[in-house]
């Protein structure tokens, strides 16, 4: 007892040194957006690229990550040659775990940082062993990772930026990642069944319906373990309908589609594509990563969207979002799921996504967005999305379908 008083006393705080941080805007995904572009140009070729990050560049990625992962109060500051990142998390009885993690100067490789918890700081080699086992973790989840050093070439902190060399290997998936984030572990025998199953009735019998793909797919379902088949089979429904995009899902996805190809039709959802891709890739995401994630995900889309160059804020694409993932909730729900089984083998478009949900606002700029809805905490557009979501629930896809 007189240790564990003792370890509290070092680690834990009765108040939090980081204040909450704000949701993501537009600008933060924008910014994030360009260092994944890099990367993603970087990984094609398979060399090393520079990657600077602003002090903006820095906040987005803090509020993406605050965003995801749930732990509200992240805080970055870059000042004088030093980059700070700062958290407070939560913990029982409104104490708080309070950490600072500190780099400053050039490094060749990963760089040495200082990781301070509650009163207690930790050398740059404690701190390496930290990273080295978060790295292992991924690695004994059977995902191949790279050294430290080998994805991280050089790094440079500098008054005004922090430039880093990156390497991000060609024959290195995100996939192992996201199951290891993700829930239990989808079967990837059933979803290759299920995929090849689909892409064969694709080929002898065409549709660009959604809700006859649909319908086929579920109406093969066993008697028994409907949650397990209906998360398996969201995953092959979007290896089918949005291809590669699906690939971090599941394992094998690429190869899938070259050994059991299907036909190329696009796919509609109430007369539109974009849509079946929505609700179909945010069924897939919330069966594999869990509805937090496809929210944030979706809405981060829809903010990117908002800037220059894109198609604008669209709430009719959130409703097919939010639609998909209600359905994929509903279908892995112990409780639900063999009823949500059986009304997705029956399911009308209607079902999938009422009709009346496409009078909602679309192509809003970031500044119409700002100027009608503020930010994704402000009241009127959490009041927006609690309008979609009641639509959804006067017609949810348990029970019987529409007529």
């Amino acid at each position: 007892m007189f240790l564990v008083t003792i370890l509290a006393v070092m680690f834990i705080d009765v108040g939090a040194a980081v204040r909450p941080a704000e949701r993501p805007s537009a600008q933060d995904v924008g910014a994030a957006r360009e260092v994944w572009d890099q990367l993603k140009v970087a990984q094609g070729t398979g060399a090393a690229t520079q990657v600077q990050f602003s002090p903006e560049t820095i906040e987005g990625l803090a509020s993406l990550l605050s965003d995801v992962t749930g732990i509200q109060r992240v805080e970055t500051r870059l000042k004088n040659g030093i980059l700070s990142v700062s958290a407070s998390i939560a913990l029982p009885l409104g104490l708080w775990l309070n950490t600072e993690t500190t780099v400053a100067g050039e490094h060749a490789g990963f760089p040495a940082y200082r990781l301070k918890v509650g009163w207690i700081s930790f050398p740059p080699t404690v701190s390496r062993w930290l990273g080295d086992a978060v790295r292992w973790s991924f690695s004994s989840s059977g995902a191949r990772n790279p050294s430290l050093d080998e994805l991280v070439r050089r790094v440079s902190v500098e008054d005004d930026q922090v430039i880093a060399e990156i390497a991000l290997p060609r024959d290195v998936s995100g996939t192992g990642h996201v199951r290891m984030v993700g829930a239990d572990s989808i079967d990837p025998k059933l979803v290759r069944d299920l995929y090849c199953q689909a892409a064969a009735d694709q080929r002898q019998d065409p549709t660009d319906l959604l809700p006859v793909l649909v319908n086929r797919l579920f109406a093969a379902a066993p008697s028994t373990d409907a949650a397990d088949f209906n998360r398996a089979a969201f995953v092959a429904l979007a290896i089918l309908v949005v291809e590669e995009k699906a690939d971090v899902l599941s394992p094998g996805a690429a190869a899938l589609r070259k050994d059991c190809p299907s036909s190329s039709q696009p796919i509609m959802l109430q007369g539109r594509t974009d849509l079946a891709k929505h609700w179909v890739f945010s069924a897939a995401l919330t069966s594999v990563l869990g509805a937090k994630v496809a929210a944030n995900l979706g809405e981060w889309k829809e903010l990117g969207d908002s800037l220059p160059n894109g198609s604008g804020f669209s709430f009719v694409d959130l409703a097919a979002d939010r639609a998909g993932m209600q359905a994929a909730l509903l279908s892995q729900d112990p409780k639900t799921s063999a009823l949500a089984l059986r009304a997705l083998s029956l399911a009308r478009e209607e079902d999938l996504l009422p009709k009346s949900l496409l009078t909602a606002l679309e192509g809003l700029s970031e500044a119409s967005f700002s100027d009608r809805f503020g930010n994704l905490e402000a009241k009127r557009y959490n009041e927006a999305v609690a309008h979609i979501d009641q639509v959804l629930a006067m017609n949810p896809i348990i029970g019987q379908p529409s007529e």
